[in-house]
Order: C-alpha cells, then structure tokens, then sequence
C-alpha cells in the first residue's frame, strides 16, 4: 500500500497528525477505503505525482507556518492539509505543475478540482502569501524533521515559528 514510499509516508503521516491531531481517515463517504488511511494517502500522493522529496518537505514547512499562525488550530482532514500543501509547494517549487484535475488524481478523487482550489486559496490567505521556503529553511527543517519524526512516539518537539519563517 506504501508504492515504495513508506518511510517519506509515514514520516509525514506523523508529522501532520501530531502538530493537528488529524484522524485517520478522512471525514467523508469513503473514508471506509483502506487505502485512505493518512499515510497510504501520502503515500499514493508521492508516488503519483513523481515530486522530488523536497516538495514534499516544503508542505510540512508551510503547515508548521500554518500551525505557527494559528497554535490552536486542529485539522478535521490531514489529507486535506497535506494535499492542499503539497500542491502549492509543487506550484512554488515547480516549472511545470499538474492541471486541477490531474490533482484530484492525485488526491484519489476525495476532493474535486473546485474544492481543491478553494483549499488552495485558503492556505494561501491563512499564510498571508508566506508560500516560498528557503533553501536554507528546507534543508534546516528537513534535518529535524527527519530526526524527530521517523518513528511514532508518544511526544514530538514542537518547533518555533521563527524555525519555519
């Protein structure tokens, strides 16, 4: 169910459902599909849109951001934060990027091409249009990330706004 992406997955998958308390599974009619489960999401998501996986880490720098912004804020959906997330990082990062509809592919069909767009524009108004990551930033945040979230724990450090920004 990983598709060779198992490890960049979970570490994901740990990260988002920590620093939002994300459920499992998504909060809709298909949420009864195992492969939606958070980190076969993630993982389906890696291995068909073919990102480098600093796309991947740049979506968690932006939802650290978001997380920094808004410290009480809970995710109903971390597949909709992760995608959300990873489609604009690819937009940020990327000359060329997937059509809407290429996304919803991507994201399983969970989500359609409207409403991705409106996740997209919401990150983008809740980040105040902080959407690049420095390279200085990625590979800093990577490290961490890397180092504290490669295993399920009972806690994860938390990491300052300034961390990510």
């Amino acid at each position: 169910p990983y598709l060779g992406q198992e490890d960049l997955a979970r570490l994901a998958s740990h990260f988002i459902s920590q620093l939002f308390l994300c459920p499992e599974y998504p909060q809709s009619s298909l949420a009864t599909r195992a492969l939606l489960k958070l980190p076969f999401f993630i993982a389906y998501a890696l291995y068909r849109a073919e990102l480098h996986p600093a796309v991947m880490f740049s979506a968690l720098v932006l939802l650290q951001r978001l997380k920094s912004r808004f410290p009480l804020a809970r995710g109903l959906s971390g597949h909709q934060l992760f995608i959300s997330a990873f489609r604009l990082s690819s937009k940020v990062m990327c000359d060329y990027t997937y059509s809407a509809e290429s996304w919803c592919i991507v994201a399983q069909g969970i989500f359609t091409a409207h409403q991705l767009n409106q996740m997209e524009r919401e990150i983008c108004k809740y980040l105040d249009w902080e959407i690049t990551v420095s390279s200085l930033i990625l590979s800093s945040f990577e490290k961490k990330i890397r180092a504290n979230f490669w295993e399920m724990q009972s806690t994860y450090p938390d990491y300052a706004a300034a961390f990510v920004s």
